[in-house]
């Protein structure tokens, strides 16, 4: 198999971690590598107490993905990797990939804003997130948003519809690095898993 490397990526609730896994189900052989994996293994191993240590520990974890990254392409492993990157991610990524001689893919995932922000709603709404992505303040011991000096913290992190507008306005999601496939996912039924797959996997 090539050197590929492809990143799924888009803004919350359009679809990544479900493409990724229609991706790893038809496709052996891939490395799969998640910033969220990471960030959640050291939300359980420290915790934080408030939107500052959150984000200290964001940016730990971020760097922490890169070397595992960075391992992967040493290994000459085909990476398949999902996240909502923006630019801040981009100049990281872009010099892993030129450095290891990699074929990238940028697979865009978009779609109509209230319709992504509704399925992000009630995905985060379901129980099955990691608590951590939806409080400023989490510990593993409690996971009931108490601080470490026992005191009760506010926790929401839910944004409300025009918050999440701004954001994808300012972030855009789309880091084009390599080949862009760009995939309207407003309406899940029209999508071809099998064609985008191809696209990608069959390209040499």
């Amino acid at each position: 198999m090539e050197k590929k490397i492809v990143m799924i990526t888009g803004g919350p609730g359009t679809g990544k971690s479900y493409m990724a896994k229609r991706i790893m189900e038809t496709v052996k052989g891939l490395t799969f590598l998640s910033y969220d994996t990471v960030k959640e293994h050291n939300f359980d191993k420290f915790g934080f107490n408030d939107e500052k240590e959150k984000e200290e520990l964001n940016r730990f974890s971020l760097t922490e993905f890169y070397l595992y990254v960075k391992k992967a392409m040493e290994n000459s492993e085909s990476i398949l990797t999902e996240y909502p990157f923006y630019q801040r991610h981009g100049e990281k990524l872009e010099e892993l990939i030129e450095k290891n001689g990699y074929q990238a893919y940028t697979l865009y995932l978009y779609g109509e804003w209230e319709t992504i922000y509704r399925r992000g709603i009630l995905r985060d709404g379901d129980g099955k997130r990691h608590p951590g992505h939806l409080t400023n303040c989490y510990h593993k011991e409690t996971e009931d948003g108490i601080s470490s000096d026992g005191s009760k913290k506010e926790n929401s992190v839910f944004l409300s519809f025009d918050d999440f507008r701004k954001m994808m306005k300012e972030k855009e999601y789309n880091i084009a690095l390599g080949t862009v496939i760009s995939v309207d996912v407003t309406d899940y039924t029209t999508i071809s898993y099998n064609k985008i797959i191809e696209s990608i996997y069959l390209c040499h």
